[in-house]
Order: C-alpha cells, then sequence, then structure tokens
C-alpha cells in the first residue's frame, strides 16, 4: 500500500511545481528585429625584412625607402561596399635593428589615388631585444566610403636619417603581421 501514497504524493508535488514556475512573456515578433552581423578577419599583409635588405646590391649604400604593393581586389566588391559596417586593421611590427622606421600604409586605387593612409613610427629595437609595436585603426564612415574604392596597398619603409646607418653586416630584421577585421551589417 505505501506504493500508491508515494505515487501520489510525486504527482502532487510535480503538478504544484509544474503550476508555479515561471515563465514570462514571449514576443515572437522581437525575431523581426535580430540582425546578423558577421565579422570577418583576414591576413592583411606579412613581411619580414632582415638588415641586409636595406641596403643597395651594387653601391651598398643604406636604402632610404622601401616599398612593396599588394592587390585588394576584395575590399571594392559589391558585397563589401553593401554590406560593409566598419572595418579595424591591426599592424603589429617587430623591430630588432637598431635604427628608427616610419612606416606608410597607403590604399590605393587603380589610378593610385590615395584613399586611406595609415602611419606609423616603429622606434629602433636591439638584436637581443627587439620593441614590438601595435597600432590598430578603425576605419567608419565617411571615411570608410572611400576606403572601399581602394584596390592597392602600399607598404612604405622610409628610415629617417641617423649616425648609425645599416649595412651589409647589420643584424637584425622588421617583421610586420597585419590583419584586417571586417564587420558587417546584412
Amino acid at each position: 500500500m505505501k506504493k500508491p501514497k508515494f505515487l501520489l504524493l510525486v504527482t502532487i508535488i510535480a503538478s504544484i511545481l509544474l503550476c508555479s514556475s515561471c515563465v514570462s512573456d514571449v514576443d515572437f515578433d522581437q525575431a523581426e528585429n535580430i540582425l546578423p552581423t558577421p565579422v570577418f578577419e583576414a591576413s592583411l599583409i606579412f613581411s619580414n625584412l632582415e638588415g641586409p635588405s636595406f641596403v643597395d646590391d651594387v653601391t651598398q649604400d643604406e636604402v632610404l625607402i622601401l616599398t612593396d604593393t599588394t592587390r585588394l581586389e576584395y575590399i571594392n566588391s559589391d558585397f563589401f561596399v553593401d554590406q560593409l559596417a566598419k572595418t579595424e586593421l591591426t599592424f603589429e611590427f617587430t623591430n630588432s635593428i637598431d635604427r628608427n622606421f616610419n612606416i606608410d600604409l597607403v590604399f590605393v586605387t587603380d589610378a593610385d589615388e590615395q584613399r586611406y593612409l595609415a602611419q606609423i613610427d616603429v622606434p629602433s629595437g636591439q638584436y637581443d631585444a627587439p620593441i614590438e609595436v601595435t597600432s590598430s585603426f578603425l576605419i567608419e564612415e565617411p571615411e570608410l566610403s572611400t576606403f572601399e574604392e581602394a584596390t592597392k596597398l602600399i607598404y612604405r619603409i622610409t628610415l629617417p636619417a641617423s649616425t648609425n646607418p645599416i649595412d651589409a653586416t647589420t643584424l637584425g630584421s622588421l617583421k610586420l603581421e597585419s590583419k584586417a577585421t571586417f564587420y558587417f551589417e546584412l
């Protein structure tokens, strides 16, 4: 006879818990207000320039300006232009050369018209004690509209005047790792 009383007690307790549980009103119309905002990260450019990279092979003189150009076909694609809400560019430098560097990252059109410029000063480092510099640039409207017109990135390194010139035996390197984070509104 104990089983029916126990079963009755469990049923009563379960009924009380079921009837007294908290449930708030759910507004299913809120689903219409949800906007997906995907984030896409992409590697932008990477370089690792050893000390002798800043020396002219023929004259053995220090090269004061080095440049490299990378194509960026995806930035001005229709999807990017229509859906891009903002962009964050992150550049991480590691300098183990005893020399300062001025860096220009110039985003240009096919006609080489400048659309965005990021400038970074990298202080001198030591071969056994490199300096790390991280710079981020957030691009939102109104700059975003012109940034989206860029098709190329010009990476320009300028060596300011110094009493410590770089030669073929200079140890160390200037490393760059970078990424672009794109925030979309669909």
